[in-house]
């Protein structure tokens, strides 16, 4: 028996605007089983939390796994892979994050990484520009104020047409939100290790430093690969008073206590986050930051091309056809 075990928790969402697209993926997932001949088996554990450790058992006779953000480490993949005993082949992560897998001990035990990328870009661009808009306008603040019956207290909102705006990452996902924000006539700062001039030269971006970001842009919106941190408090100390941050890439990429002592201190206007915040020393009450459960993604054209492309990378794996979007290319030649 070849089991294919789905975790990816929005993978039997219901559409909202999309009713038509509900359920195709399953529907490709279930029509491999019925052509097998019982050979191969579907598990549906969409309502596992992806917080709780995996467990060996859970991957008995598991060939390939639809993986949401649970952790995939070098011991839990050294258990269960093929190559020593197990059975796992393929991890196909859903979405374009591949943090919660240990690449290098998937490519030496033999357990092919593909992902989803550029599937959630546009959703989560526009996240990031609402996330922006309500940063900038306190928008957490007077709906607390206003829903308890109260007039305006602080200052006023923050102007965004006209400012400089800089870009930490220019992948598919940065680009988008500089599409999105041309409408405001912002200026664009971009930065990243792997700079596309091209792209800069038609949309009026001039790359440049980290530093010269941190200390002109008025609003820093972080879209890096990196699993290390960008913005700490060195960076933070380079901000204006009035400087906008978010976060709706990867929480480690700022320091989440710096910046909170900046806002709470007013040394940067305010920070948006899209994760759980996590500091529970650190209460967010009347503070402007605004935190979401890692969302930007989950609208669903999102959750579609999420859904598609995972399940196409099983599908491919099982059908033992060319795989697209493999991370560890080099487990292929093995």
């Amino acid at each position: 028996m070849k089991r294919i075990l789905v975790l990816a928790t929005s993978f039997l969402d219901d559409m909202i605007t999309h009713p038509k697209e509900e359920g195709k993926a399953k529907q490709m997932l279930d029509q491999l089983a019925e052509n097998s001949n019982g050979q191969i088996e579907i598990l549906y554990r969409c309502d596992r939390k992806p917080e709780d450790p995996l467990q060996a058992e859970e991957f008995e006779d598991v060939k390939a796994v639809i993986a949401d953000l649970e952790k995939y480490d070098r011991g839990f993949i050294s258990e269960v892979n093929k190559s020593t005993g197990g059975s796992l082949g393929l991890i196909s992560r859903y979405g374009i994050g591949i943090n919660s897998v240990d690449i290098d001990a998937a490519t030496e035990f033999g357990v092919i990484v593909a992902n989803a990328p550029g599937c959630n870009a546009l959703p989560t661009a526009e996240w990031t520009q609402s996330t922006i808009m309500d940063v900038a306008g306190r928008r957490v603040l007077h709906y607390n104020t206003a829903s308890a019956g109260k007039g305006k207290e602080g200052p006023s909102r923050l102007d965004i047409s006209g400012k400089t705006l800089g870009v930490i990452g220019t992948g598919t996902i940065g680009k988008n939100v500089v599409k999105l924000m041309k409408g405001y006539d912002v200026n664009v700062l971009a930065y990243d290790i792997y700079p596309d001039h091209q792209w800069a030269n038609e949309n009026n971006a001039q790359y440049s430093t980290l530093e010269d970001i941190c200390s002109n842009a008025d609003i820093i919106t972080l879209h890096a690969s990196s699993s290390e941190m960008i913005i700490g408090q060195e960076e933070i100390d380079l901000m204006k008073p009035t400087t906008i941050l978010v976060n709706c890439a990867r929480g480690i990429l700022v320091d989440n206590r710096a910046v909170y002592q900046a806002v709470r201190s007013e040394k940067i206007w305010g920070y948006g986050l899209d994760e759980i915040w996590t500091e529970k020393d650190l209460p967010l009450d009347g503070l402007n930051i605004i935190v979401s459960s890692h969302v930007g993604s989950d609208s669903d054209m999102g959750k579609i091309g999420m859904q598609m492309m995972s399940a196409e990378a099983v599908i491919d794996y099982l059908s033992e056809n060319p795989l697209k979007h493999v991370v560890n290319p080099e487990v292929l030649n093995k």
